[in-house]
Protein backbone atom coordinates (compact mmCIF):
# COMPACT_ATOMS: atom_id res chain seq x y z
CA UNK A 1 0.00 0.00 0.00
CA UNK A 2 0.80 3.41 -0.90
CA UNK A 3 1.39 5.56 2.35
CA UNK A 4 0.57 9.30 1.98
CA UNK A 5 4.57 9.74 3.40
CA UNK A 6 5.97 7.84 0.37
CA UNK A 7 4.23 10.08 -2.38
CA UNK A 8 6.29 12.56 -3.66
CA UNK A 9 4.85 15.78 -2.08
CA UNK A 10 5.57 19.43 -4.72
CA UNK A 11 4.52 22.65 -2.81
CA UNK A 12 3.10 25.20 -4.92
CA UNK A 13 6.23 25.19 -7.68
CA UNK A 14 3.41 25.85 -10.28
CA UNK A 15 0.61 27.29 -8.96
CA UNK A 16 2.31 29.06 -6.07
CA UNK A 17 -0.46 27.36 -3.09
CA UNK A 18 0.94 25.65 -0.28
CA UNK A 19 -0.44 22.15 -0.78
CA UNK A 20 1.02 20.71 2.41
CA UNK A 21 -0.94 23.40 4.61
CA UNK A 22 -3.75 22.45 1.93
CA UNK A 23 -4.28 19.04 2.51
CA UNK A 24 -3.25 19.57 6.40
CA UNK A 25 -6.45 21.60 6.47
CA UNK A 26 -8.36 18.40 4.92
CA UNK A 27 -7.26 15.98 6.28
CA UNK A 28 -8.63 17.85 9.87
CA UNK A 29 -12.01 16.95 9.43
CA UNK A 30 -10.95 13.27 8.14
CA UNK A 31 -8.98 12.64 11.31
CA UNK A 32 -11.83 13.64 13.68
CA UNK A 33 -13.39 10.14 14.01
CA UNK A 34 -10.06 8.80 14.50
CA UNK A 35 -9.03 11.01 17.00
CA UNK A 36 -12.13 10.26 18.98
CA UNK A 37 -11.62 6.38 18.00
CA UNK A 38 -8.54 6.99 20.48
CA UNK A 39 -9.56 9.01 22.79
CA UNK A 40 -12.36 6.68 23.65
CA UNK A 41 -9.61 4.05 24.09
CA UNK A 42 -7.81 5.91 26.43
CA UNK A 43 -10.75 6.08 28.61
CA UNK A 44 -10.86 2.75 28.64
CA UNK A 45 -7.30 1.93 29.78
CA UNK A 46 -7.51 4.47 32.63
CA UNK A 47 -10.54 2.87 33.53
CA UNK A 48 -8.86 -0.60 33.61
CA UNK A 49 -6.06 1.25 35.49
CA UNK A 50 -8.14 2.43 38.19
CA UNK A 51 -9.80 -0.70 38.63
CA UNK A 52 -6.12 -2.06 39.10
CA UNK A 53 -5.51 0.45 42.00
CA UNK A 54 -8.65 0.00 43.88
CA UNK A 55 -8.27 -4.20 43.19
CA UNK A 56 -4.97 -3.92 44.32
CA UNK A 57 -6.09 -2.49 48.08
CA UNK A 58 -9.32 -5.07 48.12
CA UNK A 59 -6.65 -7.78 47.56
CA UNK A 60 -4.04 -6.38 50.01
CA UNK A 61 -6.92 -5.81 52.54
CA UNK A 62 -8.73 -9.57 51.88
CA UNK A 63 -5.37 -11.57 51.21
CA UNK A 64 -2.74 -9.99 53.80
CA UNK A 65 -4.98 -8.41 56.19
CA UNK A 66 -8.39 -10.49 56.32
CA UNK A 67 -7.00 -14.06 56.25
CA UNK A 68 -4.62 -13.15 59.03
CA UNK A 69 -7.39 -11.22 61.26
CA UNK A 70 -9.78 -14.80 61.25
CA UNK A 71 -7.13 -17.16 62.28
CA UNK A 72 -7.02 -18.30 65.67
CA UNK A 73 -4.00 -17.43 66.87
CA UNK A 74 -5.28 -13.39 66.09
CA UNK A 75 -8.29 -13.72 67.99
CA UNK A 76 -7.04 -15.68 71.23
CA UNK A 77 -7.74 -13.80 74.30
CA UNK A 78 -6.03 -17.01 76.65
CA UNK A 79 -2.60 -17.06 78.38
CA UNK A 80 -1.05 -20.30 79.35
CA UNK A 81 0.86 -20.26 82.33
CA UNK A 82 3.33 -22.77 83.02
CA UNK A 83 5.29 -23.38 86.40
CA UNK A 84 6.89 -26.81 87.85
CA UNK A 85 8.95 -29.29 85.59
CA UNK A 86 9.12 -26.22 82.75
CA UNK A 87 11.68 -28.45 80.92
CA UNK A 88 9.68 -31.24 80.33
CA UNK A 89 7.02 -29.69 78.05
CA UNK A 90 5.86 -26.15 76.68
CA UNK A 91 1.99 -25.20 76.33
CA UNK A 92 -0.18 -22.64 74.44
CA UNK A 93 -3.30 -21.72 75.08
CA UNK A 94 -6.06 -21.84 72.37
CA UNK A 95 -8.64 -19.23 72.00
CA UNK A 96 -11.15 -22.30 73.48
CA UNK A 97 -9.39 -22.71 75.97
CA UNK A 98 -11.48 -23.71 78.96
CA UNK A 99 -9.14 -22.85 81.63
CA UNK A 100 -9.19 -26.13 83.97
CA UNK A 101 -5.65 -26.04 85.20
CA UNK A 102 -3.77 -29.42 84.63
CA UNK A 103 -0.71 -31.40 86.32
CA UNK A 104 1.07 -33.10 83.79
CA UNK A 105 4.13 -35.99 84.22
CA UNK A 106 5.40 -37.22 80.45
CA UNK A 107 5.68 -40.75 81.29
CA UNK A 108 7.07 -41.50 77.65
CA UNK A 109 8.05 -39.69 74.23
CA UNK A 110 6.54 -40.46 71.48
CA UNK A 111 8.51 -41.73 69.12
CA UNK A 112 8.66 -42.54 65.48
CA UNK A 113 9.31 -46.26 64.25
CA UNK A 114 12.90 -46.32 62.50
CA UNK A 115 15.58 -48.91 60.77
CA UNK A 116 19.25 -47.81 60.70
CA UNK A 117 21.81 -49.73 58.98
CA UNK A 118 25.52 -50.24 59.23
CA UNK A 119 27.86 -48.17 57.38
CA UNK A 120 27.77 -48.99 53.37
CA UNK A 121 31.17 -48.79 51.47
CA UNK A 122 32.44 -49.05 48.14
CA UNK A 123 35.83 -50.34 47.81
CA UNK A 124 36.68 -50.07 51.14
CA UNK A 125 35.46 -46.29 51.17
CA UNK A 126 31.91 -44.67 52.43
CA UNK A 127 29.65 -44.20 50.21
CA UNK A 128 27.93 -41.12 49.35
CA UNK A 129 24.57 -39.81 48.10
CA UNK A 130 26.09 -39.74 44.40
CA UNK A 131 26.45 -43.57 45.01
CA UNK A 132 24.70 -46.17 42.72
CA UNK A 133 22.80 -48.52 43.41
CA UNK A 134 24.93 -51.16 41.18
CA UNK A 135 28.05 -49.46 42.84
CA UNK A 136 27.23 -51.05 46.31
CA UNK A 137 25.88 -54.29 44.91
CA UNK A 138 28.61 -54.96 42.36
CA UNK A 139 25.16 -55.51 39.89
CA UNK A 140 22.73 -54.43 37.01
CA UNK A 141 19.84 -56.03 38.87
CA UNK A 142 16.63 -53.64 39.63
CA UNK A 143 15.85 -53.96 43.07
CA UNK A 144 12.49 -53.55 44.96
CA UNK A 145 11.17 -53.05 48.19
CA UNK A 146 7.83 -53.06 50.22
CA UNK A 147 7.10 -49.42 52.49
CA UNK A 148 4.53 -50.25 54.69
CA UNK A 149 2.96 -52.66 51.52
CA UNK A 150 4.02 -49.59 49.12
CA UNK A 151 6.13 -51.38 46.40
CA UNK A 152 9.17 -48.90 45.26
CA UNK A 153 11.36 -50.26 42.66
CA UNK A 154 15.17 -48.42 41.87
CA UNK A 155 17.51 -49.52 39.16
CA UNK A 156 21.07 -50.07 39.41
CA UNK A 157 21.88 -46.71 38.00
CA UNK A 158 20.07 -44.98 40.70
CA UNK A 159 22.18 -43.12 43.10
CA UNK A 160 21.40 -42.83 47.30
CA UNK A 161 20.22 -39.47 46.52
CA UNK A 162 17.28 -40.36 43.87
CA UNK A 163 16.30 -43.62 46.33
CA UNK A 164 15.91 -40.94 49.11
CA UNK A 165 14.14 -38.86 46.98
CA UNK A 166 11.55 -42.03 45.43
CA UNK A 167 10.50 -42.98 49.03
CA UNK A 168 10.36 -39.80 50.12
CA UNK A 169 7.75 -38.22 47.79
CA UNK A 170 5.87 -41.31 48.14
CA UNK A 171 2.67 -40.51 50.07
CA UNK A 172 1.53 -44.54 50.34
CA UNK A 173 4.79 -45.32 51.58
CA UNK A 174 4.41 -42.73 54.75
CA UNK A 175 8.24 -43.15 55.69
CA UNK A 176 10.85 -40.88 55.78
CA UNK A 177 14.42 -41.99 53.76
CA UNK A 178 18.22 -40.22 55.23
CA UNK A 179 21.38 -41.29 54.83
CA UNK A 180 24.22 -39.94 56.95
CA UNK A 181 27.16 -39.38 54.76
CA UNK A 182 29.76 -38.69 58.01
CA UNK A 183 28.43 -42.52 59.10
CA UNK A 184 27.43 -43.54 55.74
CA UNK A 185 24.78 -45.42 57.05
CA UNK A 186 21.10 -45.39 55.36
CA UNK A 187 18.34 -44.73 58.11
CA UNK A 188 13.88 -45.04 56.98
CA UNK A 189 11.61 -43.75 59.61
CA UNK A 190 7.96 -43.72 59.67
CA UNK A 191 6.36 -40.11 58.93
CA UNK A 192 4.05 -40.61 62.24
CA UNK A 193 4.70 -41.02 66.13
CA UNK A 194 3.41 -44.16 67.23
CA UNK A 195 3.15 -46.13 63.75
CA UNK A 196 4.52 -48.79 62.73
CA UNK A 197 7.03 -49.01 59.76
CA UNK A 198 6.86 -52.23 57.79
CA UNK A 199 10.05 -53.64 54.93
CA UNK A 200 10.07 -56.56 52.52
CA UNK A 201 12.41 -57.57 50.25
CA UNK A 202 9.67 -56.76 47.66
CA UNK A 203 8.84 -59.25 44.29
CA UNK A 204 11.82 -59.16 42.29
CA UNK A 205 15.40 -58.62 41.91
CA UNK A 206 17.66 -58.32 44.57
CA UNK A 207 17.60 -57.58 48.23
CA UNK A 208 17.51 -53.93 48.73
CA UNK A 209 17.52 -55.05 52.60
CA UNK A 210 21.02 -56.79 51.87
CA UNK A 211 21.94 -53.70 50.09
CA UNK A 212 21.23 -51.36 52.30
CA UNK A 213 22.59 -53.61 55.76
CA UNK A 214 19.49 -52.84 57.86
CA UNK A 215 19.24 -56.79 58.10
CA UNK A 216 23.11 -56.87 59.30
CA UNK A 217 21.87 -55.59 62.91
CA UNK A 218 19.53 -58.14 63.54
CA UNK A 219 20.88 -62.39 63.78
CA UNK A 220 19.98 -64.14 61.12
CA UNK A 221 19.48 -67.23 62.99
CA UNK A 222 16.63 -65.45 64.95
CA UNK A 223 13.10 -65.73 63.39
CA UNK A 224 11.01 -64.39 65.73
CA UNK A 225 12.11 -61.58 67.93
CA UNK A 226 10.44 -59.48 70.44
CA UNK A 227 7.32 -59.11 69.31
CA UNK A 228 5.74 -56.18 72.24
CA UNK A 229 7.76 -54.37 69.79
CA UNK A 230 6.52 -56.09 66.62
CA UNK A 231 10.82 -56.61 65.52
CA UNK A 232 10.69 -59.61 63.15
CA UNK A 233 12.97 -61.29 61.26
CA UNK A 234 12.04 -64.08 58.92
CA UNK A 235 14.56 -65.68 57.45
CA UNK A 236 16.71 -62.49 56.99
CA UNK A 237 14.28 -60.86 54.50
CA UNK A 238 11.07 -58.76 56.26
CA UNK A 239 11.40 -56.51 59.19
CA UNK A 240 8.58 -54.81 61.02
CA UNK A 241 9.46 -51.93 63.67
CA UNK A 242 6.71 -50.12 65.69
CA UNK A 243 7.27 -46.59 67.21
CA UNK A 244 6.11 -45.46 70.59
CA UNK A 245 3.13 -43.65 71.74
CA UNK A 246 3.41 -40.96 73.87
CA UNK A 247 2.12 -41.45 77.77
CA UNK A 248 1.24 -39.09 79.92
CA UNK A 249 -0.21 -38.65 83.53
CA UNK A 250 -2.52 -35.34 83.87
CA UNK A 251 -4.44 -34.98 86.82
CA UNK A 252 -3.94 -38.06 88.11
CA UNK A 253 -5.20 -39.80 84.64
CA UNK A 254 -3.20 -42.00 82.58
CA UNK A 255 -3.43 -41.09 78.40
CA UNK A 256 -2.09 -42.74 75.42
CA UNK A 257 -0.94 -40.09 72.59
CA UNK A 258 -0.35 -40.59 68.89
CA UNK A 259 2.32 -37.66 69.07
CA UNK A 260 4.44 -35.31 71.24
CA UNK A 261 1.93 -32.38 70.26
CA UNK A 262 -1.35 -32.75 71.94
CA UNK A 263 -4.48 -30.31 72.78
CA UNK A 264 -6.58 -30.76 76.19
CA UNK A 265 -9.08 -28.30 77.21
CA UNK A 266 -7.85 -26.14 74.84
CA UNK A 267 -4.50 -26.26 75.68
CA UNK A 268 -1.69 -27.45 72.97
CA UNK A 269 1.52 -29.19 75.21
CA UNK A 270 4.46 -29.50 73.39
CA UNK A 271 6.13 -32.80 75.20
CA UNK A 272 10.24 -32.34 75.60
CA UNK A 273 11.04 -35.20 78.26
CA UNK A 274 10.21 -37.39 80.05
CA UNK A 275 9.35 -35.61 83.40
CA UNK A 276 10.99 -38.49 85.85
CA UNK A 277 12.44 -36.98 89.12
CA UNK A 278 11.81 -33.41 88.16
CA UNK A 279 8.25 -33.92 88.53
CA UNK A 280 5.32 -32.79 86.99
CA UNK A 281 4.44 -29.64 85.17
CA UNK A 282 1.50 -27.25 86.38
CA UNK A 283 -0.50 -25.39 82.89
CA UNK A 284 -3.13 -22.95 84.06
CA UNK A 285 -4.57 -20.11 81.66
CA UNK A 286 -5.14 -16.23 82.06
CA UNK A 287 -7.29 -13.74 80.34
CA UNK A 288 -4.56 -11.59 77.72
CA UNK A 289 -6.88 -9.03 75.82
CA UNK A 290 -3.56 -7.47 74.08
CA UNK A 291 -3.91 -9.78 70.80
CA UNK A 292 -7.68 -9.27 70.51
CA UNK A 293 -7.23 -5.63 70.52
CA UNK A 294 -4.44 -5.26 68.61
CA UNK A 295 -6.47 -7.38 65.83
CA UNK A 296 -9.59 -5.19 66.08
CA UNK A 297 -7.52 -2.62 66.10
CA UNK A 298 -5.88 -2.94 62.88
CA UNK A 299 -8.96 -4.34 61.33
CA UNK A 300 -11.28 -1.29 61.83
CA UNK A 301 -8.09 0.66 60.71
CA UNK A 302 -7.56 -1.61 57.54
CA UNK A 303 -11.65 -1.58 56.89
CA UNK A 304 -11.51 2.14 57.03
CA UNK A 305 -8.94 2.96 54.44
CA UNK A 306 -10.31 0.63 52.15
CA UNK A 307 -13.86 1.96 52.26
CA UNK A 308 -12.51 5.38 51.84
CA UNK A 309 -10.98 4.08 49.08
CA UNK A 310 -13.68 2.17 47.01
CA UNK A 311 -16.12 5.35 48.45
CA UNK A 312 -14.03 7.92 46.63
CA UNK A 313 -13.72 6.38 43.59
CA UNK A 314 -17.67 6.01 43.50
CA UNK A 315 -17.92 9.68 44.53
CA UNK A 316 -15.07 11.10 42.06
CA UNK A 317 -16.10 14.03 40.16
CA UNK A 318 -16.36 12.89 36.61
CA UNK A 319 -15.36 16.22 33.86
CA UNK A 320 -17.11 15.78 30.84
CA UNK A 321 -15.82 18.60 28.45
CA UNK A 322 -12.55 17.17 29.57
CA UNK A 323 -11.49 14.54 27.00
CA UNK A 324 -8.39 12.66 26.40
CA UNK A 325 -5.74 15.33 24.60
CA UNK A 326 -4.74 14.33 20.86
CA UNK A 327 -1.35 14.63 20.06
CA UNK A 328 -1.87 18.16 17.78
CA UNK A 329 -4.02 19.50 20.87
CA UNK A 330 -0.66 18.88 22.92
CA UNK A 331 1.98 20.71 20.30
CA UNK A 332 0.21 24.38 21.55
CA UNK A 333 -0.18 23.75 25.21
CA UNK A 334 2.60 23.73 27.94
CA UNK A 335 3.27 20.82 30.66
CA UNK A 336 1.68 22.63 33.40
CA UNK A 337 -1.63 22.94 31.48
CA UNK A 338 -1.09 19.34 30.02
CA UNK A 339 -1.06 17.85 33.60
CA UNK A 340 -3.60 19.79 34.95
CA UNK A 341 -6.20 18.81 31.80
CA UNK A 342 -5.09 15.27 31.97
CA UNK A 343 -5.81 14.94 35.87
CA UNK A 344 -9.18 16.32 34.78
CA UNK A 345 -9.36 13.83 32.01
CA UNK A 346 -8.65 10.97 34.41
CA UNK A 347 -11.04 11.99 37.13
CA UNK A 348 -14.36 9.77 37.63
CA UNK A 349 -13.69 6.44 36.05
CA UNK A 350 -15.12 4.54 38.34
CA UNK A 351 -18.32 6.91 39.31
CA UNK A 352 -21.02 5.51 40.42
CA UNK A 353 -19.28 1.92 39.07
CA UNK A 354 -21.58 -1.08 39.85
CA UNK A 355 -19.11 -3.81 40.99
CA UNK A 356 -17.74 -0.71 44.00
CA UNK A 357 -21.27 0.19 44.76
CA UNK A 358 -22.42 -3.56 45.03
CA UNK A 359 -19.01 -4.08 46.87
CA UNK A 360 -19.31 -1.36 49.27
CA UNK A 361 -22.92 -2.54 50.08
CA UNK A 362 -22.33 -5.57 50.82
CA UNK A 363 -19.28 -4.54 53.24
CA UNK A 364 -22.25 -2.27 54.86
CA UNK A 365 -24.51 -5.40 55.54
CA UNK A 366 -21.71 -7.72 57.31
CA UNK A 367 -21.67 -4.74 59.92
CA UNK A 368 -25.09 -4.28 59.94
CA UNK A 369 -25.57 -7.61 60.39
CA UNK A 370 -23.55 -7.66 63.69
CA UNK A 371 -24.76 -4.74 65.06
CA UNK A 372 -27.96 -6.08 66.50
CA UNK A 373 -27.86 -9.55 68.79
CA UNK A 374 -25.62 -12.09 67.29
CA UNK A 375 -26.41 -15.93 68.90
CA UNK A 376 -23.54 -17.11 71.18
CA UNK A 377 -21.75 -13.84 70.65
CA UNK A 378 -21.12 -10.30 71.03
CA UNK A 379 -22.53 -7.43 69.58
CA UNK A 380 -20.24 -4.84 67.79
CA UNK A 381 -21.48 -1.89 69.68
CA UNK A 382 -21.28 -4.32 73.00
CA UNK A 383 -17.42 -4.50 72.02
CA UNK A 384 -17.23 -1.09 71.13
CA UNK A 385 -17.68 -0.98 67.55
CA UNK A 386 -19.95 1.41 65.97
CA UNK A 387 -20.37 2.85 62.77
CA UNK A 388 -20.18 7.24 61.57
CA UNK A 389 -23.41 8.95 60.02
CA UNK A 390 -24.72 7.72 57.16
CA UNK A 391 -22.31 10.02 54.89
CA UNK A 392 -19.75 8.57 56.16
CA UNK A 393 -20.64 5.52 54.54
CA UNK A 394 -20.21 3.48 57.28
CA UNK A 395 -17.19 4.16 58.31
CA UNK A 396 -16.16 2.31 61.50
CA UNK A 397 -15.11 3.94 65.15
CA UNK A 398 -13.60 1.64 67.99
CA UNK A 399 -14.02 2.52 71.95
CA UNK A 400 -11.23 0.55 72.81
CA UNK A 401 -12.04 0.53 76.69
CA UNK A 402 -15.25 -1.26 75.76
CA UNK A 403 -13.57 -3.35 73.74
CA UNK A 404 -11.23 -5.10 76.66
CA UNK A 405 -14.26 -5.62 78.96
CA UNK A 406 -15.96 -7.43 76.39
CA UNK A 407 -12.83 -9.44 75.59
CA UNK A 408 -11.84 -10.18 79.51
CA UNK A 409 -15.93 -10.48 80.10
CA UNK A 410 -16.38 -13.18 77.47
CA UNK A 411 -13.52 -13.56 74.98
CA UNK A 412 -15.51 -16.66 73.35
CA UNK A 413 -18.48 -14.84 72.44
CA UNK A 414 -16.15 -12.03 70.78
CA UNK A 415 -14.71 -15.07 68.74
CA UNK A 416 -17.94 -15.68 67.61
CA UNK A 417 -18.89 -12.97 66.49
CA UNK A 418 -15.55 -11.80 64.21
CA UNK A 419 -14.68 -15.26 63.54
CA UNK A 420 -17.62 -17.27 63.70
CA UNK A 421 -17.59 -20.92 65.50
CA UNK A 422 -15.69 -23.79 65.26
CA UNK A 423 -14.48 -24.60 61.65
CA UNK A 424 -17.32 -22.85 60.42
CA UNK A 425 -15.27 -20.53 57.69
CA UNK A 426 -19.01 -18.93 56.74
CA UNK A 427 -19.91 -17.22 59.64
CA UNK A 428 -18.28 -14.21 61.64
CA UNK A 429 -17.75 -10.71 60.45
CA UNK A 430 -14.16 -11.31 58.98
CA UNK A 431 -15.29 -14.54 56.86
CA UNK A 432 -18.16 -13.33 55.30
CA UNK A 433 -15.98 -10.22 54.67
CA UNK A 434 -13.36 -12.18 53.03
CA UNK A 435 -16.18 -14.65 50.87
CA UNK A 436 -17.87 -11.36 49.90
CA UNK A 437 -14.86 -9.36 48.49
CA UNK A 438 -13.79 -12.79 47.21
CA UNK A 439 -16.89 -12.15 44.57
CA UNK A 440 -15.56 -8.68 43.83
CA UNK A 441 -12.14 -9.11 42.62
CA UNK A 442 -13.57 -12.37 40.47
CA UNK A 443 -15.85 -9.22 39.12
CA UNK A 444 -12.62 -7.37 38.62
CA UNK A 445 -11.16 -9.95 36.64
CA UNK A 446 -13.43 -10.68 34.67
CA UNK A 447 -14.35 -7.27 33.79
CA UNK A 448 -10.53 -5.40 33.64
CA UNK A 449 -8.51 -8.63 34.27
CA UNK A 450 -7.12 -7.43 37.32
CA UNK A 451 -5.40 -10.21 39.68
CA UNK A 452 -7.15 -12.30 42.40
CA UNK A 453 -3.76 -12.61 44.32
CA UNK A 454 -1.39 -9.65 43.64
CA UNK A 455 -1.36 -6.20 44.97
CA UNK A 456 1.04 -5.13 42.37
CA UNK A 457 -0.08 -2.19 39.97
CA UNK A 458 2.31 -2.61 37.82
CA UNK A 459 1.12 -6.63 36.88
CA UNK A 460 -0.03 -7.54 33.56
CA UNK A 461 -3.73 -7.59 32.66
CA UNK A 462 -5.57 -10.70 31.47
CA UNK A 463 -5.94 -10.58 28.21
CA UNK A 464 -9.02 -12.30 28.42
CA UNK A 465 -11.30 -9.88 30.24
CA UNK A 466 -14.17 -7.79 28.86
CA UNK A 467 -12.10 -4.30 28.79
CA UNK A 468 -9.30 -6.42 27.06
CA UNK A 469 -11.23 -7.93 23.99
CA UNK A 470 -12.98 -3.72 23.97
CA UNK A 471 -9.55 -2.88 23.84
CA UNK A 472 -8.71 -5.09 20.86
CA UNK A 473 -11.67 -4.20 19.09
CA UNK A 474 -10.49 -0.17 19.65
CA UNK A 475 -6.89 -1.50 18.08
CA UNK A 476 -8.80 -3.05 14.66
CA UNK A 477 -10.76 -0.27 14.33
CA UNK A 478 -8.15 2.27 14.52
CA UNK A 479 -5.47 0.83 12.38
CA UNK A 480 -8.38 -0.30 9.88
CA UNK A 481 -9.58 3.68 9.47
CA UNK A 482 -5.55 5.18 9.88
CA UNK A 483 -5.40 2.54 6.67
CA UNK A 484 -8.23 4.63 4.79
CA UNK A 485 -7.08 8.23 6.52
CA UNK A 486 -3.58 7.46 4.56
CA UNK A 487 -4.81 6.37 1.52
CA UNK A 488 -7.50 9.72 1.31
CA UNK A 489 -4.27 11.57 2.18
CA UNK A 490 -2.11 9.85 -0.71
CA UNK A 491 -4.89 10.72 -3.27
CA UNK A 492 -4.73 14.48 -2.12
CA UNK A 493 -1.26 14.66 -2.19
CA UNK A 494 -1.10 12.71 -5.93
CA UNK A 495 -4.04 15.33 -7.34
CA UNK A 496 -2.19 18.53 -6.18
CA UNK A 497 0.60 16.60 -7.85
CA UNK A 498 -1.07 16.65 -11.32
CA UNK A 499 -2.72 19.72 -11.11
CA UNK A 500 1.09 21.11 -10.53
CA UNK A 501 2.29 19.19 -13.43
CA UNK A 502 -0.24 20.38 -15.50
CA UNK A 503 0.29 23.89 -14.61
CA UNK A 504 3.55 23.64 -15.03
CA UNK A 505 3.35 22.15 -18.37
CA UNK A 506 0.77 24.99 -19.14
CA UNK A 507 3.22 27.76 -18.08
CA UNK A 508 5.98 26.64 -20.68
CA UNK A 509 3.32 26.29 -23.22
CA UNK A 510 2.13 29.85 -22.79
CA UNK A 511 5.88 31.00 -22.59
CA UNK A 512 6.84 29.14 -25.73
CA UNK A 513 3.59 30.77 -27.36
CA UNK A 514 4.37 34.46 -26.04
CA UNK A 515 8.24 34.30 -27.70
CA UNK A 516 6.92 32.86 -30.96
CA UNK A 517 4.73 35.97 -31.12
CA UNK A 518 7.22 38.44 -30.17
CA UNK A 519 9.41 37.15 -32.41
Amino acid sequence: MTSASSVLRVSGGASGMDTDSIVKQLMAAQRIPLDKLNQNKQVLEWKRESYREVNSKLVDFRQNKLFEFKKSESLNAQKAVVTGNTSAMTATANADASGIPMSVSVDQMATKATATGSALTVSGAKATTATTIGQLSGGTSDYTVKVNGEELTFKSTDTISSVISKVNSNSKAGATATFDEITGKFSISSKDFGKPLALDNGTSGGSFLELSKIKDSYPSSVTNADTSKAQVVVNGTSLNFTGDKAKATVNNTSLTFDSNVNTLNGVTMNFLNVSGAAGATNITTQTDTTKVVDTVKAFVTAYNDLLNTMKTKTEESKYKDFAPLTSEQKKSMSEDDITAWTAKAKSGMLKGDDILKTALQDMRNVITSALGSVPGGVSLPDMGITTGSYSEGGKLYLDESKLKKAVADNPQGVITTLKGTGTDTTSGVFNKLYNKLDETVTKFYDRAGTSKLSTDVNAAFNTKSIIAKELTDYNSRINALTSRLNDVESRYYKQFSAMESALSKLNSQSSSLAGYLQS
